[in-house]
């Protein structure tokens, strides 16, 4: 609302304001869809890890923080949040490098552990689950 106010401020024609509406409409949902595409890959990997609760804990903390300090915007009242979001916002450049290591890290470890896991199976198939689950030592233990 306010980018199409500003918009309609400079006085563009009908076609104008409509082409420069849905640019940047179109651009912000790029945007958007590059931090999924960044944030997604990491989602599963972290859920592996023993950290994960508290993550996940820490995530909605930071989101309940966020939305109460925009509640607090809206009542008209100071809004604390907004100027850590206005210092984080300046950092969007080492951000979005962070991202985009951590998602590039994630996806190569959940495919060493896919990798891994079809090791196992292809050695459980090729040996038999009795001589890869151990049974086979202990039989030879028990037989000495």
């Amino acid at each position: 609302m306010a980018f199409s106010f500003v918009l309609a401020e400079m006085h563009l024609s009908t076609g104008q304001l409509a082409s420069s509406l849905l640019a940047f409409n179109l651009g912000i949902e790029l945007v958007e869809l590059l931090l999924v595409c960044l944030a997604l890959p990491s989602l599963p990997a972290l859920a592996r890890l023993r950290v994960q609760p508290a993550l996940r804990v820490g995530g909605a903390l930071i989101t309940a923080t966020a939305a109460i300090g925009w509640l607090a915007d809206c009542l008209g009242l100071p809004n604390p949040v907004a100027r850590a979001a206005g210092s984080a916002g300046s950092h969007t450049t080492g951000m979005l490098t962070v991202l985009g290591v951590v998602a590039v890290v994630a996806v190569g470890w959940m495919l060493v552990v896919r990798q891994r896991g079809r090791r196992a199976t292809e050695l459980e198939t090729a040996v038999g689950p009795a001589v890869s689950g151990g049974a086979l030592s202990r039989k030879v233990a028990t037989s000495d």
